[in-house]
C-alpha cells in the first residue's frame, strides 16, 4: 500500500503548572518505518540505563522522550532550545506534548483508514427449504 504523507502538523498551546506557556507548531511522523522504530526502542533502552527494575517515573520519562525524539520532525524554538525536552523542568508540559503527538497519530490513522476501500460484501443466495 502506498501511504500518503505520514507527517501531520498541529498547534500546541499549553500553560504549565508553574505558569510557563509553551506554544507553537509541531510536525510529527505518524507512522515510523522499521528502522525508525528500532532506533526509538534503542533510545528508550539507553534512557532506561542498566536498571533491572526501573521505577515507573524512569520508564515513563524514557517512553516519552524516545517517542518525541523519534516522531517530532520540526518544532518551535523553545523545543529546539530545550534539547528536545531534556532541559525542560516541567514534566507536565512534556507529558501534554506527548499526548498531543499520540492524538495526532491516532487522527492520522483514522483519516487513512477512512480512505481505504471497503471490500465488497458477498451476497449469499437464500437457501431453499423445499
Amino acid at each position: 500500500m502506498n501511504f500518503p504523507s505520514t507527517e501531520k502538523t498541529f498547534y500546541f498551546d499549553y500553560t504549565s503548572q508553574f505558569g510557563n506557556r509553551y506554544e507553537g507548531n509541531f510536525t510529527v511522523k505518524c507512522l515510523l518505518n522499521i528502522g525508525e522504530k528500532h532506533r526509538m526502542e534503542l533510545e528508550k533502552t539507553r534512557l532506561l540505563g542498566n536498571y533491572p527494575n526501573p521505577t515507573d517515573d524512569l520508564t515513563g520519562i524514557a517512553v516519552i522522550l524516545s517517542n518525541l525524539h523519534s516522531k517530532i520532525v520540526d518544532g518551535p524554538n523553545w523545543w529546539n532550545q530545550s534539547n528536545g525536552g531534556f532541559n525542560l523542568k516541567e514534566e507536565d508540559a512534556l507529558a501534554e506534548l506527548y499526548s498531543k503527538v499520540i492524538d495526532s497519530e491516532i487522527e492520522w490513522r483514522r483519516e487513512l483508514l477512512a480512505k481505504v476501500p471497503k471490500p465488497a460484501e458477498e451476497t449469499v443466495p437464500p437457501v431453499s427449504t423445499t
